[in-house]
């Protein structure tokens, strides 16, 4: 004990300080706060002289939540008088979590009825040309949830790198490349899903909405990705593949080409069908029975696979060149699930692999010591380009 302590404790009378009399505040207005990680819930304010209440966000603040993390859904108000006569208010505010206020407003049909009202900006410069730019959000998982962030996160994360990559096509437009064909290419793991690692994800503790939120928010942003590019270029293909995030169940044998990340797309598509201004919009999945997808880009060969399916790129290519599928006869491979950034060359042919947008994984961490590098990939391809000379990974910035 310090000397400072020792003297108050020697010059203190004893126990010390008036007792206060109790406000009568009604039971419904004694502050406190009820939440659910997932669902939301409510907070009450302490009570306060009529006029002194702070602010929603300050009392959300208050009780350690973060304003920008929750959506406000409505406010009551009470007030009541005190014993002297005094007028006291307090408010109790209700909220959800922002990620789910964003895809719950979100159905098939409500996604329709606000396409057909889109209308793309004006004074936009649509790009022609012989080539094509290729964008590549892999490995998105919305709905995970970590320590660095959650599906919120996970949302301004994706616009961001949207806005980067329509950004990245002017100035290549700009410096003359002739690209007139946009390629959204969608190599898996859409959603968080239910079925990885053995249906541990289902938690709190690694995800922060259901599993049918989760594809509501990824059929929203999908939309933006989608009215961000369509009206830069004449043609915008979105080829589409499951990742193993996107499996439904494995209780059962599944056809792989059936699978969340095709169920995501194919409701934009009935929504891009409704308006005219998206009718170059086209939508390309595997077929049935396969997890893999080829198509032709502007002369080019573009093998789409989610990269589950093997442990070494060059082995698991050769493998299927050798047996000359359709995946084997591309000339550039674009994978995704390790979610980091690699590419290399195959004779003269291509692999790439993407890195992820998502918010980072703690048990590759901790079992590696290392964590992936978030990021957007983009590159051009077909026409005269070489997919090698324009490769560029935008970076989170956020």
């Amino acid at each position: 004990m310090g000397l400072s302590e020792r003297l108050e404790n020697l010059s203190s009378p004893g126990n010390s300080g008036s007792d206060l009399k109790k406000l009568n505040t009604p039971e419904d207005w004694r502050s406190r706060m009820d939440i659910d990680d997932r669902k939301g819930g409510y907070v009450v304010s302490p009570a306060a002289p009529v006029g002194q209440t702070q602010d929603a966000e300050a009392i959300l603040e208050s009780f350690d939540l973060n304003p920008k993390h929750w959506e406000i859904t409505s406010v009551r108000r009470g007030k009541w008088q005190k014993y002297d006569g005094e007028y006291l208010e307090s408010l109790r505010i209700n909220i959800v979590p922002a990620a789910i206020a964003y895809g719950d407003e979100l159905d098939a049909e409500k996604l329709i009825d606000e396409v057909k009202k889109w209308r793309p900006e004006r004074g936009i410069k649509q790009g022609i040309g012989t080539g094509a730019y290729v964008v590549v959000p892999s490995d998105q998982q919305i709905g995970k949830k970590t320590s660095e962030g959650g599906s919120q996160q996970s949302i301004d994360r994706i616009l961001h790198l949207t806005e980067s990559a329509v950004n990245r096509y002017e100035t290549l437009q700009k410096a003359g490349l002739s690209i007139g064909t946009i390629v959204l290419a969608l190599p898996g793991d859409h959603v968080e899903g239910n079925v990885s690692q053995g249906g541990r994800l289902q938690g709190l503790a690694a995800s922060d909405l259901g599993l049918t939120e989760q594809v509501r928010v990824a059929r929203r942003l999908l939309m933006a990705q989608i009215k961000a590019l369509a009206p830069l270029a004449e043609r915008l293909i979105v080829p589409v593949v499951n990742g193993n995030h996107d499996e439904v169940t494995r209780q059962v044998a599944a056809d792989p080409a059936d699978g969340w990340n095709v169920e995501i797309a194919s409701a934009v598509q009935d929504a891009c069908a409704e308006n005219p201004a998206l009718k170059h919009v086209e939508f390309r999945y595997p077929s049935s029975g396969h997890q893999t997808l080829t198509v032709d880009i502007c002369g080019s060969m573009l093998g789409l696979f989610h990269g589950h399916q093997m442990r070494d790129p060059m082995k698991y290519i050769s493998g299927q060149a050798a047996g000359q599928t359709a995946l084997g006869n591309a000339d550039v491979w674009v994978s995704g699930h390790f979610h980091n950034f690699k590419c290399m060359d195959i004779g003269h042919r291509f692999w790439i692999q993407a890195p992820t947008t998502d918010p980072g994984s703690e048990w590759f961490r901790d079992r590696a010591g290392m964590s992936s590098k978030p990021g957007l990939l983009t590159f051009t391809m077909g026409g005269d380009f070489d997919p090698r000379e324009n490769i560029n990974v935008i970076p989170v910035r956020l």
